[in-house]
C-alpha cells in the first residue's frame, strides 16, 4: 500500500513536467520545419537563378492569401508569375509541400507568402510568431526573417 502511495506522488509530481516537455518537443519541430521552408526556399533561388516564394496554403496546392493560414501547411514552389502564387497549380514547380500541424497552433505572420530572389534576398524582413494552446513559459517562438535572406534565428519568448 505504501508503495502505491509513493508511486502516486511521483506521478502526481512528473505528469505536468512530461506534459511541458512534448509541448516543447512540439514547437520545437514545427518551427524546425519552417526555418527548413524558409532555408530550402533561399537556397532553390540561388540554385535555379530564379524566384522561389514559401506560402501559406490549405490544400497543399495553391497559396493561401490569409496570412493565418499558416499552421494549415505550406508550400516552396518556383515563382515564375511573380505573385507570392502558383501561376498554374497543376504546372507549378512545387519543391516542397508541408501539411497542417498537429496541436492547433497560431502562426503571425503578417505575410501570406515570402519570395526569394535569385540572389537569396527577400529585400524585406519578416518576423512569424508560432504560439500553442495553452502556451506557458517561454513556450512562444519567434522567427525572424532578414531583409538577406537569412533566417535571423529563434528566440523563445514568455506567453502572453
Amino acid at each position: 500500500m505504501i508503495t502505491l502511495v509513493i508511486a502516486s506522488i511521483v506521478l502526481t509530481l512528473a505528469v505536468p513536467g512530461m506534459r511541458d516537455l512534448v509541448q516543447n518537443n512540439r514547437i520545437t519541430g514545427q518551427v524546425n520545419e519552417m526555418v527548413t521552408a524558409f532555408n530550402l526556399a533561399r537556397l532553390e533561388a540561388i540554385r535555379r537563378g530564379t524566384q522561389v516564394s514559401v506560402c501559406a496554403s490549405t490544400d497543399q496546392e495553391n497559396c493561401s492569401t490569409d496570412a493565418t493560414n499558416w499552421p494549415k501547411g505550406w508550400i516552396v514552389f518556383v515563382d515564375t508569375n511573380a505573385t507570392g502564387n502558383p501561376a498554374d497549380p497543376a504546372a507549378a514547380q512545387l519543391i516542397r509541400v508541408w501539411d497542417q500541424l498537429p496541436g492547433n497552433p497560431t502562426i503571425n505572420a503578417g505575410a501570406f507568402y515570402v519570395r526569394y530572389q535569385s540572389n537569396g534576398t527577400t529585400g524585406v524582413p519578416l518576423t512569424l510568431t508560432h504560439t500553442i494552446p495553452d502556451c506557458s513559459g517561454m513556450q512562444k517562438r519567434t522567427i525572424d526573417i532578414t531583409a538577406g535572406g537569412r533566417v535571423g534565428g529563434v528566440t523563445r519568448e514568455p506567453c502572453p
